[in-house]
């Protein structure tokens, strides 16, 4: 019975604490690199939350832009474009100032030819043009978001790049801010993917409850098997396919139904005993959350082998992450029930597991409802 208190009072808590947003702790930044003639173009996009708060966007905006613990509030999506578009050189010059290129050395310039503008994902998006006066190899170095500026704790920035016949990616974060396009190497940045994606899955708060509104709802190991592998083979298909643009949905519509998802399941536990539908429905529901774990992935041009293993080491991070949370449950749980053979034990059980699971499917509605205002 302790491990569903602890769990009933956990989910509660993310319930009415947890923010909106999947992530808290870390944020993704994707940079896209392209030869200009003699400069690069660079297309780089931002978590509109972290820009807005680093450089006090809503701050003109008045009181209602602010939450009450101080955390940028959801601002409407009309609302956030008009502030970019009056705070849009602010933003073109920390990100030119933050994101350094150079070549044998010299640096690049950023140019005033900047665009600034708010993407269909809620996202910013802000295009810059580089001026390289020397050649030679180009070097990319990213401060963007940093820890010390005091708003997130770690940044995570994706780098695609088509430059002078190369084609690829890599990962930057604190302990590596800089890389030379062509002398990259290729084994190591599969623990920085493999990191990525564990990160993605753990500190995405929504994809911690559908799991746990799963396993909630299984009987037997057969069942967190079968339901397991279905989630997994539904989230790999849409996150591959996401990542290289084959497929596409806006994150409007992904996101709250991904919240959707975690009442509908819970909801479903209580409802129907019977878990003979549940793989259908979980695979569908898979497909929506890797839509939800591209997110944090961009691949541009070419499907190379370079990006190709980036995405499976990205995959197998989320896949450790999502075992290591079904090791430490569901054996807790099964001996619960295993445990309960007393009827007053087993009338306990039940309560425990239906006020955890009301539990769950309350948070699941209640980022429905936050995330449904993105279509305002």
């Amino acid at each position: 019975m302790r491990l569903l208190a602890i769990i009933a009072a956990l989910v509660a808590t993310l319930g009415v604490a947890a923010p909106a947003q999947a992530h808290v702790h870390v944020t993704e930044v994707a940079v896209d690199l392209r030869s200009q003639g003699d400069g690069v173009g660079a297309a780089v996009d931002v978590e509109y939350d972290v820009i807005a708060r680093l450089l006090n966007l809503d701050g003109v905006l008045g009181p209602d832009a602010v939450g009450v613990d101080g955390a940028a509030a959801e601002v409407p999506t009309e609302v956030r474009r008009r502030s970019l578009e009056a705070h849009a050189r602010e933003v073109a010059a920390y990100v030119g100032e933050r994101l350094r290129l150079s070549r044998s050395s010299i640096g690049c310039t950023a140019g005033d030819d900047t665009r600034v503008e708010l993407a269909d994902s809620g996202r910013v998006q802000v295009a810059l043009a580089y001026d390289c006066p020397a050649s030679g190899a180009l070097t990319v170095r990213s401060d963007i978001f940093r820890a010390s500026d005091g708003v997130i704790d770690d940044t995570t920035t994706l780098v695609a790049y088509d430059i002078d016949g190369h084609r690829g990616s890599w990962l930057l974060d604190s302990a590596r801010t800089s890389v030379t396009v062509g002398q990259t190497d290729l084994l190591s940045d599969i623990p920085r993917f493999v990191r990525l994606g564990g990160e993605h899955l753990l500190f995405g708060l929504d994809h911690v409850l559908f799991l746990l509104a799963l396993l909630l709802g299984a009987k037997r190991l057969r069942d967190v098997v079968e339901v397991a592998t279905a989630f997994t083979l539904a989230h790999s298909v849409t996150l591959v396919l996401a990542a290289v643009g084959w497929v596409s949905a806006p994150e409007w519509i992904v996101e709250p139904l991904i919240a959707l998802s975690i009442a509908f399941v819970a909801v479903d536990n209580l409802l129907s005993p019977k878990t003979s539908h549940r793989l259908p429905v979980v695979f569908g529901f898979g497909l929506l959350h890797g839509l939800g774990f591209a997110g944090a992935l961009s691949v541009d041009g070419p499907l190379s082998f370079s990006t190709l293993t980036d995405l499976v080491s990205f995959n197998v991070g989320i896949e450790l992450v999502q075992l290591a949370i079904i090791a430490l449950a569901f054996p807790g749980l099964l001996l619960l029930r295993r445990a309960a053979t007393r009827p007053v034990a087993a009338r306990a059980l039940t309560l425990g597991t239906a006020t955890a699971t009301v539990a769950v499917a309350g948070a699941g509605l209640v980022w429905f409802v936050e995330r449904s205002s993105l279509l305002t």
